[in-house]
């Protein structure tokens, strides 16, 4: 069942005000244990108003769920600090230790790779700021929770369906995400799970389009003139998705089965025409909201009751309820 959101109307798009945010922020700003255990760091209680956020970049994913944090910050009176890496690794380091040396009371994370997630951590651990983790697994330090999808079960999913579209056998291509980060490894290890149970779906191509668009358009084109007869794709975001949408596109060729992951409403525009089967559709305004409903419990010293983990549902979309999924609002008002 598809649960709705709250879909309360805004003076503006939040991508006008998302962009006022990472603005002014960016003008203010010029390895640990993975057990879990709490550390003065992660027990807050410092009486700050202020939130920082540190995004590795921004897609519709993301900015909704900033809109989430930022519609639930002005709720609650807490100013709320974005700042936006831009897919680079160093960039997002250097963010979190200048947010972490303004003070802020907590800091909503959303790691870009295992390099970035590690160090950042140790820099919030090492100035007393509690952590929430969105949409990706720190792969190192010490955080209050982790909110987001359980996204092996998503890979897993997408790819059952994606076998069951193309009648269990034929020649598929894969495009994944950043290596190494934490949806990229879940979501292939869903997806093997299928494939290794589905002797004749033949891999043909596996390529990386680090979850962006544009790069997906570009890999996905070679990948279309090496292997002209594909039965099936499967893209482990939607922005890669469009991305491969683009380029059989500009190849002339017809749709090929596509099943992919996150719920863009673009993603459910090219449902509706036919040039994307399914996605599985998180709830990103929801977990933004969560995230920073977290931080202020820890910001008041209640991190400890906090759940380690915070799975959210996430839902099949396909031409048959795509309209049910649209007026769901997962995506807040990006929809």
């Amino acid at each position: 069942m598809i649960r709705k959101l709250s879909s309360r109307k805004r003076p503006q798009r939040w991508s006008i005000r998302a962009a006022a945010v990472v603005t002014s922020a960016a003008l203010v700003l010029t390895g640990c244990s993975t057990d879990g255990s709490m550390t003065s760091g992660q027990a807050g209680g410092s009486g700050s108003k202020k939130i920082g956020v540190s995004m590795s970049f921004l897609n519709q994913f993301y900015a909704a769920a900033v809109e989430g944090m930022q519609d639930e910050a002005d709720k609650r009176g807490y100013e709320l600090v974005v700042v936006n890496a831009n897919s680079n690794s160093s960039q997002q380091v250097s963010q979190v230790q200048n947010l972490a040396s303004q003070q802020v009371g907590a800091i909503i994370f959303a790691q870009l790779d295992a390099a970035s997630g590690g160090a950042s951590l140790g820099a919030a651990n090492s100035a007393n700021v509690p952590v929430i983790a969105v949409d990706q697994v720190p792969a190192a330090g010490n955080y209050v929770t982790y909110i987001g999808s359980d996204s092996v079960k998503m890979g897993q999913q997408a790819c059952e369906f994606l076998v069951k579209t193309i009648g269990g056998r034929g020649e598929i291509a894969i495009v994944q995400g950043v290596p190494g980060s934490s949806t990229q490894l879940q979501r292939t290890e869903g997806c093997d799970k299928v494939l290794t149970a589905s002797p004749s779906v033949k891999v043909v191509s596996t390529t990386s389009a680090n979850w962006d668009q544009n790069t997906a358009a570009n890999v996905f084109a070679n990948v279309l003139t090496a292997n002209p007869n594909l039965n099936g794709i499967f893209a482990q975001n939607d922005d890669m998705a469009l991305g491969a949408v683009t380029a059989t596109d500009s190849a002339n060729h017809s749709p090929i089965p596509m099943v992919t992951i996150d719920g863009f409403p673009a993603a459910y525009d090219a449902i509706e025409k036919g040039q994307i089967t399914a996605t599985i559709s998180q709830q990103p305004y929801l977990m933004g909201q969560l995230a920073v409903q977290n931080a202020i419990l820890s910001i008041e010293g209640k991190g400890a009751s906090i759940p380690k983990e915070q799975i959210q549902q996430a839902v099949l979309v396909t031409k048959d309820n795509v309209q049910q999924a649209s007026a769901a609002k997962y995506y807040g008002n990006q929809g």
